[in-house]
């Protein structure tokens, strides 16, 4: 079990909220949202809070944080169940950072610090959101989860992927040209260039409308 930390990789507090919660691992993070009230239930309810981690048609966000507030309090999760995937590759512009959820929802940080924000699933963005969930599949079918705070941002000339976990975080990290020489990270990339095409593309049509 691992809880998550508030890095600040972007010049706006924005930005640097929204890269904090891509992860789902500090439930704290969210105490206001009705939507997951019952994490913050005292005394804690473990009926309540696993009741929202099963729900299959909650956000997955919602079921990540009910999964991790879980975890903090040493109850039992089911294991390698996938929820997202976080992607960050530092640039000389800046930390770009792509995360992608099992429910369609996507967040996209660049390095500049703008964002995108797709709260649904788009057709536009599906298939290769997709690619990448079932490649990250195989990071959490060959690691074990993280034991130890997240770390900071990545450096150049590396890239890390974290997978999004019912039972921790998945994390693999190298260099960006063995990375794409990795049988399980070459596809990974691929899928991440190809959905931040995507999401660049709806966000362009979605300003010009």
């Amino acid at each position: 079990m691992t809880e998550g930390r508030a890095y600040q990789p972007y010049t706006d507090l924005g930005s640097n909220y929204i890269y904090s919660a891509v992860f789902c691992d500090m439930p704290e993070q969210f105490a206001d949202a009705q939507e997951v009230a019952p994490l913050f239930d005292l005394p804690f309810n473990e009926k309540a809070v696993r009741a929202l981690a099963e729900n299959k048609t909650a956000e997955s966000w919602i079921r990540a944080l009910a999964f991790e507030k879980l975890r903090q309090q040493r109850r039992a999760v089911p294991q390698r169940l996938l929820l997202g995937v976080v992607v960050e590759v530092p640039l000389a512009r800046g930390l770009d950072t792509l995360a992608a959820y099992l429910d369609g929802r996507i967040r996209y940080l660049h390095g500049s610090g703008t964002h995108v924000i797709i709260e649904r699933d788009l057709p536009a963005t599906r298939e290769p959101r997709g690619t990448l969930l079932r490649s990250a599949q195989d990071i959490v079918d060959e690691l074990t989860p993280l034991v130890e705070a997240r770390s900071p941002p990545p450096v150049q000339p590396n890239v890390r992927v974290t997978a999004i976990a019912s039972d921790g975080l998945y994390v693999g990290e190298a260099n960006l040209e063995q990375l794409t020489a990795d049988p399980i990270g070459g596809p990974i990339l691929r899928a991440t260039s190809e959905l931040i095409a995507a999401v660049v593309a709806h966000a362009r049509a979605h300003a010009a409308s």
